[in-house]
């Protein structure tokens, strides 16, 4: 497929970037598939094969190159084309170079071999058709981020997802997820990461750190990245959710997980857990929580970007434009949804919020502890604010504190890709300037030195970087500005609106989502 003329003003390219903030930051996961890949080891260069390069400028005009070639000597692309300007005139045709570090966001429509081009690249003209179950729920289909398989002794378990609300490079940020069921066997300690859906993973780094643990306890990390150990945890002794006893599912890490469905008029709608632990002795706590997202913000990610359709390259170019002041006031729809918040009574008998967590991401179960106020001897009981359907929860404890505590980092001594050694992967992660660049199907093992008394540490993951979504020509079908404008301007509105559309959904997005994997 061509690239699409797109005939907006400037001010509605800024309009839909605030959507596109507000929309990009509370999901992982818009997926897409296509009819053939172009690894970096099957082709030398993308001539004949991408017909057009479209270069969005940190100057916001539009390059469109046809056909076109990339220099890694001078990180430069050059070729034939035409200059567009701010409302999409054309300026000028004649042969461009454009230097990589001048472009905002590159447009595609096959991958990129060259990495360079890849971590900049979204691929605009690809199709789920040929996934039956992508096709007949294309805003259920499987998106990973970049997944990290780690073993608990026995096997390997997907452990962490990395950085899942980065969707562009100026989002770019790190995520520190915990390795709670991770059980090293020796000093040598391996982390198994994959690209499983088809898009492309642009990685900083991704380090271990470990943190010594209490004798008999462990240590949990806050979402702000502070480390508390906990020299003893305490058991549910009460879970009341609307639909009633939830302790027998709460009290245990083992993949039983509690969650509910959304409010059929309104998918905002909130509700309360009541939580109580019994004869805890007075001191510091923290509420441990281990859950992950529903599929409500990928569905609305996807419905996002299916509405702004043939211009969403535009729209992400824009992001990478804009400051953070101006993505920090367009989180309007993310605010809406909320994460999950952790309710204490004060003295004089209020429920006030003492923290919460939200973290993205709706593959791996994470591990949070949110501190709370100085608890006295005897029963506590806590309250969960949390929205209806949006967050699956798998384990809720109370720790009781010791000392912060600063982590170990652990770089990768070995890094593999399949099962051959690859020194140049192992560079690129170590060199803060430099990026691995992964694709569909790829995967790496990375290879860690543990301290000698490895036993007595906490595993985290660390890591660092963006993915760029590939988008699906069945979206195209539902490209419409003025809903896309209304998921930003009313974001309470829009998620009224899209309610009954979701509900029709929500029963089969589970079992769409996992059944239609890229890679396993």
């Amino acid at each position: 497929m061509s690239f699409l003329g797109v005939k907006t003003s400037l001010a509605f390219c800024l309009l839909a970037f605030l959507l596109v903030a507000a929309v990009l930051l509370v999901a992982c996961n818009v997926k897409t598939q296509q009819r053939k890949l172009v690894k970096p080891a099957e082709a030398k260069s993308l001539d004949g094969k991408s017909p057009f390069l479209k270069a969005h400028m940190l100057n916001g005009r539009v390059y469109v190159l046809s056909p076109w070639k990339f220099d890694a000597k001078t990180k430069t692309v050059f070729g034939p084309g035409e200059l567009l300007g701010l409302n999409r005139e054309v300026l000028q045709k004649t042969m461009f170079t454009l230097p990589l570090d001048s472009v905002a966001l590159f447009e595609t429509n096959v991958a990129a071999t060259s990495g360079s081009v890849a971590a900049l690249a979204i691929i605009t003209s690809a199709s789920v058709a040929m996934t039956i179950y992508c096709a007949t729920n294309p805003k259920a289909c499987f998106g990973s981020c970049p997944t990290f398989y780690v073993s608990d002794g026995e096997k390997e378990l997907l452990q962490a997802e990395g950085f899942s609300a980065s969707v562009t490079r100026a989002l770019e940020a790190r995520d520190i997820d915990a390795l709670y069921r991770a059980r090293p066997t020796s000093r040598d300690f391996k982390i198994r990461m994959t690209n499983e859906a088809l898009e492309t993973h642009v990685v900083r780094y991704a380090d271990v750190l470990a943190v010594p643990r209490p004798q008999n306890g462990r240590v949990f990390a806050t979402s702000n990245g502070i480390f508390w150990q906990a020299s003893k945890t305490f058991a549910l002794n009460r879970a009341m959710a609307p639909e009633g006893d939830g302790l027998e599912t709460l009290r245990a890490f083992d993949g039983r997980e509690r969650f509910s469905t959304t409010d059929s008029t309104d998918l905002a709608t909130r509700e309360i857990i009541e939580l109580e632990f019994a004869a805890i002795p007075e001191g510091n706590y923290g509420l441990v929580i281990a859950s992950r997202q529903s599929l409500l913000s990928t569905y609305l990610f996807y419905q996002a970007l299916a509405y702004m359709g043939s211009s969403a390259g535009n729209f992400l170019a824009a992001l990478e434009r804009q400051d953070a002041n101006m993505r920090e006031r367009s989180r309007g729809l993310n605010r809406m949804l909320g994460g999950i918040e952790v309710l204490v009574q004060n003295a004089g008998g209020d429920w006030v919020v003492a923290g919460q967590t939200n973290e993205t991401g709706p593959l791996a179960t994470d591990t949070r502890l949110v501190p709370l106020p100085h608890l006295p001897a005897g029963e506590a009981k806590i309250r969960l604010r949390l929205t209806r359907g949006h967050w699956r929860l798998d384990y809720l404890a109370l720790a009781q504190l010791g000392e912060q505590v600063t982590p170990l980092r652990l770089r990768p001594e070995m890094v593999y890709r399949g099962d051959v050694v690859d020194e140049n992967a192992k560079h690129l992660l170590l060199d803060s300037a430099s990026v691995l660049t992964t694709f569909p199907g790829d995967e790496y093992t990375f290879v860690y030195r543990l301290p000698k008394d490895f036993s007595r540490y906490e595993l985290f993951l660390e890591s660092r970087g963006y993915y760029l979504e590939w988008m699906r020509e069945e979206w195209l079908k539902e490209e419409n500005p003025a809903r896309a404008a209304m998921m930003f301007l009313d974001p309470q509105g829009a998620l009224r609106a899209l309610a009954p559309q979701f509900k029709k959904l929500e029963a089969e997005m589970e079992k769409t989502f996992w059944s239609s994997r890229y890679a396993h």
